[in-house]
């Protein structure tokens, strides 16, 4: 068994056995705000810890005193500022007013907070042309917000005055949820901590994974976790509309915010069909995408699960998917790639700082010193932290990723991003660094492997494999192009009018 088979296989025994725990762990509703529980890999170390075979000893209970302490400060101040955000939404005077209709359709997504701010007007970045397209069809609509960004007093106010001079049809929490719903996330935030402490203690006796996974949820308690469950409080309000059906299209990464908001929504039975749209890539080891179904009997999982391609789709499920329109990437099917202008190597940087650094780190070693190498760092992340690991010869980019890709030959990045899929999917060969410090699964499927895309973790076989994908390119560039055609099949499926109306059944 190779390396990758043996990591897929230890991820999928640290997802089975957390399914395992939360076919009683799950009859607790407020477990579903647990982010462990949830397999969610960035939110806990669960994942990390199980695949480095930790043994760890229990907290003692002057620390667990200590995570509660914590965690009851930080829930009670942050609802504190979300009781501003609700003062701020009245004085915002933003309202969705409810039709006498028979149906109500509800586009479930985050919503920027920064960049609407910053734009001062909304884009829907997620399922963009889904609203014109409803609009067309003259469907009865609204957004169901979850608002993402920093959380200061009267923050929201300002995105709230945005989308009203914007006329953004908003059904916001603001709006649904009453005092008594207040009360009882009061309610919630004292209690939480308690349900998962009477989990943890009766976890049965057991293996390393056992003692693992109660080390993790005491280790996660101080988590801020009524947004969560603020989520299914919504969803039983909207349940109770004055509509006959209600369909919820919903931007699907199975976080706990979704197994909240469907539970809610299953209180009032066939009134609410759920469509979990996962319109995005994806590598295995993030293990939250992939819906449990063992949960379906929780009323957790959408009654129809939208793919971004056919890869995607399980071979072997019991759970109802279909593949859906590729929003996001449109412009993927009206690039083409012009051979006689790849002279470039385009490096893009991940988030996570330590990642960048170990790209531009690898990168810097070997030295390549004689050809262009433009650099395009994440948004989020200043380029100039990394001006020790900046050759001369490297550019700092801003320009939109497919105008980049057009004159790039060679793609370096990290196995977390999509990007690399997409490049792959233009027939651009793309190079993985892989951080030794981190478990990662490729986003890429073997096959192709050597061919278009790769993985190195040092500077000798990063060189190696950037003079392979150039010899290529030059010599067999048709063996690289048959590749990326059937990539752009698995991976993505074109985001016209028809597709769309088929996957949401609109």
């Amino acid at each position: 068994m190779n390396d990758n088979n043996r990591l897929e296989t230890k991820i999928e025994e640290a997802y089975n056995f957390i399914s395992l725990i939360n076919k009683e762990a799950y009859k607790d509703i407020f477990l579903l705000s647990n982010q462990v529980l949830s397999k969610n890999p960035f939110a806990n170390n669960f994942l990390k810890r199980f695949l480095n075979r930790e043994n760890l000893k229990q907290q003692p209970f002057h620390i667990v005193l200590f995570k509660l302490l914590k965690y009851y400060i930080k829930s009670f101040k942050y609802f504190i500022l979300y009781i501003f955000n609700f003062i701020g939404y009245f004085l915002s005077a933003l309202r969705f007013s409810s039709l006498n209709n028979k149906e109500l359709i509800l586009i479930d997504t985050f919503f920027l907070m920064d960049n609407i701010n910053k734009s001062n007007s909304y884009a829907d970045p997620y399922f963009p042309g889904l609203e014109d397209l409803l609009k067309r069809m003259n469907k009865h609509y609204a957004y169901l917000p979850a608002f993402y960004g920093p959380q200061k007093p009267f923050d929201l106010y300002a995105v709230l005055k945005v989308l009203r001079k914007e006329k953004v049809p908003v059904l916001s929490e603001f709006q649904l949820l009453s005092i008594y719903d207040l009360l009882y996330l009061l309610y919630f935030i004292v209690i939480y901590p308690y349900r998962v402490l009477k989990l943890a203690r009766r976890l049965p006796a057991g293996g390393c994974e056992t003692n693992l996974l109660r080390y993790e949820l005491i280790d996660t308690i101080e988590q801020v976790t009524f947004y969560s469950f603020s989520r299914y409080l919504q969803g039983k309000k909207i349940a109770a509309l004055p509509y006959e059906n209600i369909k919820v299209i919903s931007w699907y990464e199975n976080q706990v915010i979704d197994k909240n908001l469907y539970k809610g929504l299953r209180t009032s039975i066939d009134k609410a069909r759920i469509y979990g749209a996962q319109l995005f890539l994806y590598s295995k080891d993030m293990l939250n995408i992939i819906p449990d179904e063992n949960e379906k009997i929780f009323g957790i999982i959408p009654d129809k699960i939208i793919a971004n391609g056919p890869w995607f789709i399980p071979e072997k499920k019991r759970l109802n998917y279909a593949v859906g329109p590729s929003l996001r990437y449109s412009r993927l099917f009206n690039t083409r790639i012009k051979k006689e202008n790849q002279k470039n190597i385009l490096v893009l940087l991940p988030y996570g700082i330590e990642d960048a650094e170990n790209i531009l780190r690898v990168l810097y070693d070997t030295k390549i010193l004689f050809q262009p190498v433009y650099v395009k760092a994440h948004p989020c992340t200043p380029i100039g932290i990394f001006k020790h690991l900046l050759s001369p010869n490297f550019s700092i980019v801003n320009s939109n990723i497919y105008k980049l890709f057009e004159t790039a030959k060679i793609v370096i990045g990290v196995a977390m991003g999509g990007t690399l899929v997409e490049a792959t999917s233009l027939g651009i060969p793309a190079i993985l660094v892989k951080n030794s410090g981190r478990v990662e699964c490729s986003p890429l499927p073997r096959y192709g492997k050597g061919i278009i895309w790769e993985e190195v973790s040092n500077p000798e076989a990063l060189k190696r494999q950037i003079d392979n994908f150039e010899y290529a390119l030059n010599n067999n560039p048709e063996e690289i192009y048959n590749i990326a055609n059937v990539y752009k099949r698995m991976f993505f499926c074109k985001p016209v009018e028809e597709n769309i109306v088929k996957a949401f059944d609109l």
